[in-house]
Order: structure tokens, then sequence, then C-alpha cells
């Protein structure tokens, strides 16, 4: 995977995906354009010229249609290369993020080129937050986009204000406010500056340092959710239970394994490989550790964190409990005022604070 990373909306970075796309398909490779934002643009429409573009998907929500990228389309496909733009995007109907169709496409043994905007990286939007004073809603993991290559793509705050100016970004109506606000010339030196600083896997201090400069509080903590991972063929449900938590509130997933020190082999170590692959597809941390009393190991890396959520299996029978007690059980006895979440396939979810 290719993500052609923007400092700013209108630097070029839809345009620079579309122009790779056409000089691999120049090379004789199958190239398809599984999404593009933004075709009213004049360059944006030239570069389509000539390249395949997959039928996207539908999707209703609350009586209104929208059309969105098909990742099993593009799979059905056969192509070699997928374009996706856009890849923080998330569908109308909120149920799934683009980023998790790529995921998908990549998967299925397909290469995919995207591109992202600096601000939607899970750990760099607060300080773009703070610093342009426009939030945004959609993110990706910082995880996912570094696992393949990155490419950042900026342009001097004075070329992009001209870009902007001449309509080629926004149209007229738009012009003045977007000048005004997001895209003064201070701002936009800001974001490369942070765009250089995450390239180089330095952006909370070269963030915290923008901040301070301007006077400004630097972002706080996301809530974290964590997930007690036992290595059994269950640990799938808690993980994907902890993770869509987690995006409720939109904080971190924190996937813990405790391994019992017994002296025994890794127990259920391809379970625990497949467990730690999907953490990181779920924009995860996935940590092991060895301890005597999982639930005690649990709650240790629970409050290390902060976290006020912990998700675990439940998979003992109701004897079981009573004769040695649940993890949960002491989970809710070692962490006062958290929520503990069971989950099992034959008990469903259970909540206890």
């Amino acid at each position: 995977m290719r993500t052609y990373l923007g400092t700013a909306p209108g630097v070029g970075k839809t345009f620079a995906m579309l122009a790779e796309g056409r000089r691999r398909a120049g090379r004789g490779e199958r190239i398809v354009v599984g999404w593009v934002e933004r075709q009213d643009r004049p360059q944006t429409r030239q570069q389509l010229g000539g390249l395949e573009v997959i039928a996207p998907r539908t999707v209703t929500y609350r009586g209104t249609v929208f059309t969105d990228f098909d990742a099993q389309v593009a799979i059905a496909s056969g192509a070699g290369v997928v374009l996706v733009d856009e890849l923080a995007h998330t569908t109308a109907d909120r149920s799934r993020q683009r980023w998790e169709d790529v995921a998908d496409v990549l998967r299925a043994g397909l290469d995919v080129v995207t591109t992202a905007n600096l601000a939607h990286l899970r750990s760099v939007r607060d300080y773009a937050a703070r610093l342009t004073g426009v939030g945004t809603v959609a993110w990706v993991p910082d995880e996912f986009v570094r696992s393949g290559e990155v490419v950042l793509v900026d342009l001097p705050a004075d070329a992009l204000r001209r870009r902007i100016a001449s309509g080629a970004v926004y149209s007229a109506d738009q012009v003045g406010g977007a000048l005004g606000e997001y895209f003064r010339a201070s701002n936009l030196e800001a974001l490369s500056e942070l765009g250089r600083a995450w390239m180089a896997g330095d952006a909370e201090t070269v963030g915290d340092d923008l901040l301070a400069r301007r006077g400004l509080a630097g972002p706080s903590a996301p809530p974290v959710v964590v997930a007690g991972d036992s290595g059994s063929r269950w640990g799938e449900l808690v993980i994907r239970r902890a993770a869509q938590l987690a995006r409720s509130v939109d904080g971190q997933l924190v996937v813990v394994h405790v391994q019992v020190a017994d002296g025994l082999a890794r127990r259920g170590a391809k379970d625990l490989d497949r467990h730690r692959e999907l953490t990181g597809e779920l924009g995860g941390t996935y940590t092991e550790i060895a301890a005597a009393t999982p639930a005690e190991a649990l709650a240790d890396a629970a409050r290390e964190r902060g976290a006020a959520t912990v998700v675990v299996g439940h998979h003992r029978s109701r004897l079981g409990e009573l004769a040695r007690g649940s993890v949960s059980s002491r989970l809710r006895r070692l962490l006062a005022g958290a929520t503990v979440e069971e989950v099992g396939k034959s008990h469903g979810s259970r909540m206890h604070r």
C-alpha cells in the first residue's frame, strides 16, 4: 500500500495518486479506480481520463441514498492495483470506515494506492484542530498508514493560497471563508511542519512546541478501552467488541494478553498471532505480559493507561464462577468505578460497573 499524505486539502494528493495510476497502467499493470473525491476539479477529471472506474455501492441512511467505495467489486475486478481516495472517510450510516475496506482489499492480495489528509491521522488530528481551529470527525489509525509506504504531499503556503484563490480547489462562494480561516498562511506553515515531524516520528514533540508557541493547550488523552485476550477462540469477539466501544467514544483500543507465568510454552500461539494482526487492522495496540494472575495484571494494565472500560471473555460455567470466581468479578473489585463487560458466544454481552 502507498498513501499520499497531504498536509492540507488542495496540495495535490489525489492528483498524485491518479498520476501514479496512469504511469503504472502505461507499464501494463491492471489499474482500477475504486473511489475519487471531487471529480468536478478539472485536473482530477483530466487524470481520470482513460482509467477504469468501478461502480460504487449505495448506502441508504435516513431515506437518503449515498454512494461509496465498493471493496467487494474492487476485489472481484481482478485488478493488480486499486486507487482509493480519502482513506479516512466514514460511511453515511457510520457502519464502516474506508480504511477498513482498504484492509479487506489488501488481505485479498491486491495492491492499493490511497490518499489521506494529515489532520485525519489519529495522533495528529487534535494538534491540527487546535492549530487551525477546525476539527475533524473522520480518522484513520497511524499504524495502518505506516504499514505501507507514505509519500508526504505539500505546497508552500503562498502557492496553496493562490490555488484556493483561483478556484482550483473550492467554488467561488467558498473561497473567502477558506482563505480567512483554515488556509491562513500561519496555519498552513504549521501543518507543513507537523507533517514533516510525523514522517520523522516526532509529531508529538513538534505538535506540543507549535501549540506552546501560540499559547494553546495541548490535546487531552483519548479514552482507552482495554480488551483482555485469553488466547482462546473467543478472543476475536472480545477484541471486536472492545474496538466497537473504543470507536463509539472516539477512544483508543489496547489489547492485553496475560501469559500465566507457569513455565509452559506460549499458549494458543496461532490464535494470538491472528488476534495481534486483527488488533492492528482495527487501529489498536497489542501487548503481552507475564503474570501469575490474569485479573490483577489486566487491572494494572487498565490503571496504567487510565482505562475506564475493560472487555473480557466469559467462558466459565456458573458453577466454576461460584467455586473460583470469574476474571470479571475480580476486575470489578480491583477497578472501582470502571465498566467491565463480558463477551461470550452463549452469553452475549454483560456489563457491570
